[in-house]
């Protein structure tokens, strides 16, 4: 049986930006956050950590996904296809209703439970619960000394931590920098999406066959020049681009806007939607990115980060940088369960 379970009390420390932003990017299905790292699900050296902190649990274990989005590492253990697979609980503060799991095995439907709208901060489980509490690239966007604390309440004394947060100083920091820079620079005066939106009226124009209309209006000739200028500065400034995707897929969208006004498969009003759509797009993956680098960890952010684990009473806190081929992709973080359970005070 799929269930989804939203908490009884929704303490949303996010802010409503912030949720309607991630909650917007996991609607569009893309299983984890690097969709356009790896084709389907996380491989190479992520891909083994994982499976190293899964291998030793059973039916008996029951496992906590901190941050969880599209349910990566949920996804994973489905795919592992052990037939004792632990329980687990995924959360995430956005509201997520992965739609993978409607097709997976009935094993992997009745062993999961994602829980909408539920932060780290505010864990909706009894002390003492989890065997493994895990996170990828999730718990670093919380409150450390407000979530942690609930990590370390849930453990069982033999449990154990396992995560992988942001590195300040990662591959997917320079792409974060890189994609903020070119989102700017498509939204700026003369470029990509303002010429666009300036020349959709007069290619629904062309699209009616006035022609003759659009050659006597010196504006039309201004705005197509403009249009052409921009594609222009976008070939040269993708041509300087170490990560180029945002510039490409922002010209293709606007190319094929501009093709379904001409064949008048769409309306003007339509082409503007789509493309004020689009823009919004464009602002919320610039969000995303801001929100990566503000959350990524440097070497003292994660001896902070560490402190935190340990005064939650998590010990044996080991950190490692991860690498994928030879890009740095993050922190490893692992740790082990409090020495005497979580103590009283759990939500139940």
């Amino acid at each position: 049986m799929i269930e989804v379970h939203p908490p009884e009390n929704n303490d949303d420390t996010n802010s409503s930006t912030r949720r309607r932003v991630w909650s917007t990017h996991w609607r569009r299905g893309p299983l984890h956050s690097l969709s356009g790292s790896f084709a389907l699900n996380y491989e190479g050296s992520i891909r083994r950590f994982w499976i190293e902190a899964f291998s030793p649990l059973g039916a008996t274990h029951r496992i906590l996904d901190v941050g969880t989005g599209n349910g990566p590492l949920p996804a994973l253990l489905c795919e592992l296809g052990s037939p004792d697979m632990p329980r687990v609980d995924a959360v995430d503060s956005a509201d997520i209703d992965p739609a993978w799991l409607a097709a997976a095995p009935a094993r992997c439907r009745d062993a999961l439970r994602f829980h909408p709208d539920t932060p780290a901060e505010r864990l909706p489980f009894a002390d003492d619960t989890f065997d493994l509490v895990v996170s990828q690239y999730g718990l670093e966007y919380a409150e450390p000394e407000r979530a942690i604390p609930e990590v370390a309440r849930v453990l069982r004394p033999s449990g154990s931590v396992a995560l992988i947060v942001h590195h300040a100083g990662s591959r997917l920091a320079d792409v974060a920098r890189e994609e903020i820079r070119l989102g700017e620079w498509l939204h700026a005066q003369g470029q990509l999406m303002a010429t666009a939106s300036a020349i959709f009226p007069y290619l629904a124009i062309a699209a009616q066959g006035r022609g003759e209309h659009l050659a006597a209006d010196p504006d039309a000739g201004a705005a197509r020049d403009a249009l052409n200028a921009a594609m222009r500065q976008l070939d040269d400034e993708a041509a300087r681009s170490p990560c180029p995707d945002l510039l490409f897929e922002a010209r293709d969208v606007v190319g094929a806007l501009m093709q379904r006004l001409l064949a008048r498969t769409i309306t003007l009003e339509q082409a503007r939607a789509a493309h004020a759509a689009h823009a919004s797009a464009l602002d919320d993956a610039v969000f995303r990115q801001r929100e990566l680098l503000r959350h990524a960890l440097d070497a003292d952010a994660v001896a902070a980060f560490s402190s935190v684990l340990q005064s939650s009473g998590l010990s044996d806190a080991d950190v490692a940088p991860l690498f994928h081929e030879q890009y740095l992709v993050g922190w490893t973080i692992r740790a082990t369960g409090p020495a005497h359970g979580g103590g009283a005070g759990g939500n139940g």
